[in-house]
């Protein structure tokens, strides 16, 4: 089990895209005994500090991001613990942007390129098991969903542990 630290910014989405891909991350942490969670988009990861602080940078932020649209296009799977399995999101100008002004308000500029995405399972697994899962699941998404609130989670602890602090709608 991977434990985490911080809190983090997600965009989620809602209705029968949420229900969709709900469904499917739940059935994959129990076919694999990996930790069930919310599908999301990370916006920004691995935020430490006061709560008051975060939440209020993060206030601030959803003053400056536009409601946008998100597109999940395909999926694809990394040597890493939280990106073990995950469906890509189209590098749209309004994806970018909004994670730019984020890393803007709260001071992460050297951060790795913004990769976005919405991950389906968390865990370490041989190539050969994603690729049979992506066999099973279909390469290609393609799903859209409005970005219409931040998100900011506490992420410390094991996913199970992790619960939303506050929502904040766009403009």
């Amino acid at each position: 089990m991977k434990i985490s630290k911080g809190y983090a910014l997600w965009l989620m989405p809602s209705g029968d895209v949420y229900k969709r891909l709900a469904k499917i991350i739940s059935q994959l942490s129990g076919e694999y005994s990996t930790p069930d969670f919310e599908p999301h988009v990370t916006l920004l990861p691995r935020l430490i500090g006061p709560e008051e602080e975060i939440v209020s940078k993060t206030s601030q932020l959803a003053t400056l991001v536009r409601p946008y649209g998100i597109r999940l296009t395909k999926v694809d799977y990394l040597d890493e613990y939280f990106k073990c399995l995950f469906i890509k999101v189209e590098e749209t100008e309004h994806v970018m942007d909004a994670n730019a002004k984020a890393r803007e308000i709260f001071n992460r500029q050297q951060d790795p390129k913004y990769m976005p995405h919405l991950s389906l399972l968390y865990g370490n697994f041989p190539p050969k098991t994603n690729e049979k899962i992506i066999t099973e699941i279909g390469k290609d998404f393609d799903l859209t969903f409005e970005a219409r609130s931040i998100h900011l989670f506490s992420c410390d602890g094991e996913p199970k542990d992790w619960y939303r602090v506050k929502g904040f709608g766009l403009k």
